[in-house]
């Protein structure tokens, strides 16, 4: 006779004898223990002061965030930042089964029954089995070396597979092939991303598309729409892609992205109603009473919903229709129905910021804002003067509050279109508050619903870190996105992003560096006519047509640097992305430096000649650094970067502007004297 299993008195993972559902106290079983189904299961305990929670999970792994597997793949946070217990403190009445798969479900005897025979009876069962990857039928699609991207074991084999291949096939441009894509791309190998379709099934629009394909081959990744699939090839591994129109692409890996689907077999092996998801009620519940469905494998209202947040909002009303009798004084919460969930898209490919935001519709009108040279575009959504919906790529310092003030429909008026298609800014920046101006019901955590309140209150208790923070409230748990907003509440500065051309930036910044420490500390070049000093040196440094050379090349460097700040300040110079002039500005500063060790030949000179000497010397010198602390910023805090970028860019101004006159003395007296 199989072992039935048991709900320990102290621990979180055990097998015994079962708990009797008849007892004293009832049984709340959860299937599925992704995050949707620890929520559950938290909000069970919390709701609950007598409930037995026994949660069942079929990966061998320990719970964890699915929602953060892209910034794990892309080394934005470490393998520990993914744990997620429930987060409640140790509690008898709690049991976690990882790496038990249930089989069936014996409805009339309210059993569960595992994949070895194993049973737990329930009083109340909430499916929360998730979804699974679709997987196109495409020959050769079983092939080694075509990997999914659902679990952590899939993450992992994709970490390896990042060092280890040389081209790489992303087929799917939704937004887990996008982020895939993005965080695959290493300088040693090339990344193609495939899409039948125009990315993000076409949300973004098609001028939207092209920003965000700028930015995708600013990283490297090569894009191919329009044409599907026929067959993936090779002999004994994957050695190339054909698609439709014959054309074949030699690759040694695929990642396939191409969708999912809510996991409802054990739903339908038990006779539950099934269309395309479990069905569900306003509560949640299933066609059979006692069976409650959330998350990716419900489906309400003939939707279902592909987001965490969606799978909270339903675990809440769920969770509190169970417990409806019995809710807990401290829960503080009254049962609601569950009325649906916006459809918000938000993602980070890299270091750009992506979202969708509302929904479209016949009846709107559309106001855009586009700044090529810093790679933004953003787009609003407007009916009869309420704010229906947005899309934006590229940072935005309003997005938090664009978010709620599009959920709220908040009213805007003609001025501020105007200055948001002038400007790309929709409120005025005086009307722009931090965090702790806001007041207590300012939602900070879209996700998790949690508001400064809500924090603060945390915070009054003794969790003063982002960590203690986020395990308290959840703040920050799902897609990271607040976590700066939280930071900022604890006056904690978050890391910077990564700047592209970062690691180029910052060795011409220090090859510029140690020129200008050769030209101060060299000895000045002799004035020598021996036969044994190399004729090529003095050619440089003393014939005067070599000096003219030498001279107007510098010359033409210091003016080619100068469209750096005539690129920021001239709205029509809108060519190529801010990163890519940063770059080219430290490169043409370090030949600049090159030409001038060619034109002195170390020798500092005097008077007026000294002067424009040390200046140029001192401009280069703060604009080196400049550049390390560019380079660097997503290793420093914001408060450390302000504290010394703030200054050397000042004094790097400040001494260019001395820079013409000097330069205009020093060419009139070489050729007037």
């Amino acid at each position: 006779m199989a072992d039935e299993l048991e709900v320990p008195a102290s621990s979180q993972t055990s097998t015994g004898t079962a708990l009797d559902a008849g007892a004293d106290y009832p049984v709340y079983a959860v299937v599925g223990n992704g995050p949707v189904g620890v929520r559950c299961a938290q909000k069970l305990l919390e709701y609950s002061r007598r409930a037995q929670v026994v949660v069942f999970g079929e990966e061998a792994t320990a719970p964890y965030n699915r929602v953060k597997l892209s910034q794990y793949l892309a080394d934005h946070v470490h393998l520990a930042e993914l744990d997620n217990p429930v987060n409640t403190a140790p509690d008898s009445r709690l049991a976690t089964f990882d790496n038990r798969r249930i089989a069936a479900i014996d409805r009339g005897a309210k059993t569960l029954i595992d994949v070895d025979g194993n049973r737990q009876p329930y009083d109340r069962l909430v499916l929360a089995t998730g979804s699974e990857p679709a997987t196109p039928d495409i020959p050769g699609i079983d092939l080694p070396k075509v990997y999914p991207f659902r679990s952590l074991r899939d993450t992992q084999a994709l970490i390896r597979l990042r060092d280890d291949s040389r081209h790489i096939c992303v087929i799917g441009a939704g937004a887990l092939g996008l982020e895939a894509a993005a965080a695959l791309k290493t300088q040693g190998n090339r990344v193609t991303l495939q899409s039948r379709g125009q990315m993000l099934g076409g949300l973004l629009g098609t001028e939207g598309a092209e920003y965000l394909q700028g930015a995708l081959a600013a990283l490297g990744v090569e894009l191919k729409t329009g044409e599907p699939v026929n067959a993936i090839e090779g002999d004994d591994c994957v050695q190339a892609v054909r698609f439709a129109s014959g054309e074949r692409l030699a690759v040694d890996a695929v990642v396939l992205c191409t969708g999912i689907r809510p996991a409802v077999a054990l739903a339908e092996s038990c006779g539950l109603e099934t269309r395309r998801g479990i069905a569900t009620d306003q509560w949640m519940r299933t066609s059979d009473p006692d069976i409650y469905a959330v998350g990716e494998c419900a489906e309400f209202a003939q939707r279902i919903y592909q987001f965490v947040r969606p799978g909270y909002e339903q675990a809440q009303a769920c969770c509190a229709h169970i417990c409806r009798d019995e809710i807990s004084p401290v829960a503080d919460t009254e049962p609601l129905p569950y009325r649906g969930s916006p459809t918000d898209i938000q993602l980070k490919i890299a270091h750009i910021p992506c979202a969708v935001i509302g929904e479209t519709g016949a009846d709107q009108q559309v106001y855009v804002y586009r700044n090529r040279f810093r790679g933004l575009y953003r787009l609003l959504r407007v009916s009869n003067q309420r704010l229906v919906g947005a899309v934006y790529i590229g940072s935005w310092d309003e997005a938090d509050r664009l978010r709620r003030a599009v959920a709220d429909g908040e009213a805007v008026g003609d001025r501020a279109l105007q200055r948001f298609e002038r400007d790309g800014q929709l409120w005025e920046k005086r009307a722009l508050r931090g965090l702790k101006a806001q007041p207590d019901s300012y939602l900070v955590c879209q996700c998790n619903n949690i508001s400064k309140g809500q924090l603060c209150e945390a915070i009054s208790r003794g969790k003063r870190t982002l960590a203690e923070l986020q395990r308290e409230t959840n703040a920050g748990s799902v897609c990271g996105s607040c976590r700066p907003l939280v930071a900022e509440l604890l006056d904690t500065p978050a890391p910077n992003l990564v700047m592209r051309h970062a690691r180029g930036i910052l060795v011409t910044s220090i090859i510029s560096l140690l020129l200008i420490a050769l030209a101060l500390l060299m000895p000045p070049a002799p004035i020598s006519e021996s036969v044994q000093s190399h004729w090529y040196w003095q050619t440089l440094w003393y014939d005067n047509f070599w000096k003219q050379v030498s001279g107007y090349s510098l010359l033409t460097c210091c003016l080619l640097t100068a469209t750096l700040s005539l690129r920021k300040r001239w709205r029509r110079l809108s060519y190529g992305h801010v990163d890519h002039w940063r770059y080219v500005h430290s490169v043409i500063g370090c030949t600049a430096l090159l030409a001038l060790v060619i034109h002195t030949g170390f020798r500092l000179g005097e008077n007026l000649n000294l002067i424009l000497m040390l200046d140029f010397l001192a401009a280069t010198t703060t604009g080196a650094l400049v550049g390390v602390f560019m380079a660097r910023n997503h290793h420093w805090t914001d408060m450390k970067l302000r504290e010394h970028r703030k200054w050397w860019s000042r004094i790097h101004y400040a001494l260019l502007w001395a820079l013409p006159a000097l330069i205009g003395y020093h060419i009139l007296a070489v050729y007037y004297f």
